[in-house]
């Protein structure tokens, strides 16, 4: 009798331990849990404001925000911006989209608001925070904490806007609510909780066969309000992939944009840095006559003449990437096979183009060069002497008209 009271005794004090043991594993898991996922719903929110941000930067024309005044309100290039931002306004989940120029002292002020109920006046001072002054000098940011206003309380991203010549112009500004940024991390947060919650009561339930005919029924919500949750990831997910194509794909010609190019520049002065690259060329083209053909033959015909000189360039050099940095100009960054037979597909190409220039067809200068270990600093050496040697190509194709 009282080995199965002492045995009983043992049995009840395992499973309390158990319990115990159970509860501050699952609170732990859970804690830990709501920590990482929080971060990461945290970086997706803040990177979709960036994309959004940096997505209408690129859409914005530098040139026409340099120098801009009130002077100009109503005039084609501030007009032409104000549509801009007001598609942004209008198409995407955002409360405040506008531009901003740097005027100095860490003094910021608007320039364009398309805010059809109450837009902020030109030239009116914005508040200045870490984020708007990483955009002034280049880096695009996000607000780590909300600010408030007389329109509300927000996060802010913001992202430079460049103009021809690679300067920045201009910075734009987009405001989103902050009871929607902290309601979606509070979302996410209950669901990770009740996930937790869910996981603690399985393991009771379990241990004592009690209740069985609750646990489908706990289940059926806890995975409703997962499905729900990830419906909404996915929802997200697609609006940042559209963002992000946008960003960095050339809108003409289909080619990775000039934000990409930045990106992969980037990329690559870091991996030299760690010895990671030790070859690589670069191909710098530009389109004669552009210019020409935009004051004779109207804008549009200059689009199909930089699409044909695009496709020239994709045909031959079909495997490295091919950037658009400015009106007229492409980049290639050799690699691969391109790389190991350059030569001979800068000739073939170069060859294509002379016979263009005698058919009266699109004519593109070629400038190349290839990084030097221990003489090159990184991709600019390299950039610069290919660019050279592009001006004297195109100086060349002219004496041979």
């Amino acid at each position: 009798m009282n080995t199965t009271v002492n045995k009983y005794r043992r049995s009840k004090r395992n499973i309390i331990i158990a319990l115990i043991l159970l509860l501050l594993t699952n609170t732990f898991m859970g804690i830990t849990l709501m920590t990482m996922s929080k971060n990461a719903l945290r970086k997706q929110i803040e990177q979709r404001m960036l994309d959004v941000a940096n997505t209408a930067a690129y859409q914005l024309n530098g040139d026409d925000l340099k120098g801009l005044t009130a002077d100009d309100i109503g005039s084609e290039k501030y007009e032409r911006a104000m549509k801009t931002l007001l598609s942004f306004q209008i198409n995407i989940q955002l409360d405040y989209i506008y531009a901003i120029r740097d005027e100095g002292n860490d003094l910021f002020t608007f320039t364009i608001d398309p805010d059809p109920e109450d837009p902020e006046e030109f030239g009116a001072p914005i508040e200045t925070t870490d984020a708007l002054r990483k955009a002034a000098k280049g880096t695009p940011g996000v607000d780590k904490n909300a600010t408030t206003d007389e329109w509300g309380r927000f996060y802010s991203a913001y992202s430079p806007v460049y103009d021809s010549n690679g300067e920045i112009t201009g910075i734009v500004g987009v405001d989103f609510d902050a009871d929607w940024y902290d309601g979606e991390l509070n979302n996410h947060k209950i669901v990770v909780i009740a996930l937790s919650m869910f996981a603690v009561t399985m393991c009771i339930v379990i241990a004592f066969i009690l209740h069985a005919f609750r646990v489908e029924g706990e289940k059926n919500e806890y995975r409703k309000k997962l499905e729900e949750t990830l419906e909404r990831e996915l929802v997200q997910e697609q609006e940042l992939g559209s963002a992000r194509y946008l960003a960095y794909t050339d809108q003409l010609t289909g080619v990775k944009s000039k934000h990409a190019y930045r990106e992969a520049i980037e990329k690559l002065e870091n991996e030299l840095a760690d010895g990671k690259v030790k070859a690589f060329g670069v191909i710098v083209f530009d389109l004669n006559g552009l210019k020409m053909i935009n004051d004779t033959r109207g804008h549009e015909a200059g689009d199909s003449y930089i699409k044909a000189g695009c496709d020239l360039i994709c045909k031959k050099f079909c495997h490295s990437p091919v950037f658009r940095i400015g009106g007229d100009e492409f980049v290639v960054l050799l690699e691969g096979s391109d790389y190991l037979i350059r030569e001979g597909l800068l000739a073939d190409f170069d060859s294509i183009i002379e016979e263009n220039q005698v058919n009266g067809e699109v004519v593109v200068s070629t400038g190349m060069d290839i990084f030097v270990p221990g003489e090159d600093e990184g991709y600019s050496d390299v950039f610069e002497r290919a660019d050279k040697k592009m001006y004297e190509r195109k100086r060349q194709l002219k004496s041979m008209k």
